[in-house]
């Protein structure tokens, strides 16, 4: 049943998202913002990399170590990004162990 519930309102783009999430997690919205690119996937980096967000489909266990690599202190994700149940696992259980603050949105 999860797996078929959208939690994100229709008609939202994606720069919508992205600043929601920003005041949510305490931004402000003239915070320092950049979009680069991690295995095709759109990953926008908060004030120097202090958070990361990625709200495209396809997160991997292998992303997320990418994402870890870059020592943010947070990670926000929607909750239909990660590939399976096995890829969400893997990302609580690798960023638990590296301190970094896992966030689904």
């Amino acid at each position: 049943m999860d797996g078929i519930i959208d939690n994100l309102k229709p008609g939202r783009s994606e720069d919508d998202l992205v600043y929601e999430i920003l005041l949510k997690m305490g931004y402000p919205l003239t915070a320092d913002l950049a979009a680069m690119e991690i295995d095709g996937l759109t990953v926008y980096t908060v004030e120097r990399g202090s958070m990361l967000i990625c709200l495209q489909p396809g997160v991997t266990a292998e992303i997320v170590e990418k994402l870890a690599e870059r020592e943010p202190q947070k990670i926000v994700l929607v909750e239909n990004a990660l590939a399976d149940n096995s890829a969400m696992s893997n990302a609580h259980y690798l960023l638990e162990n590296r301190g970094i603050e896992l966030k689904i949105v």
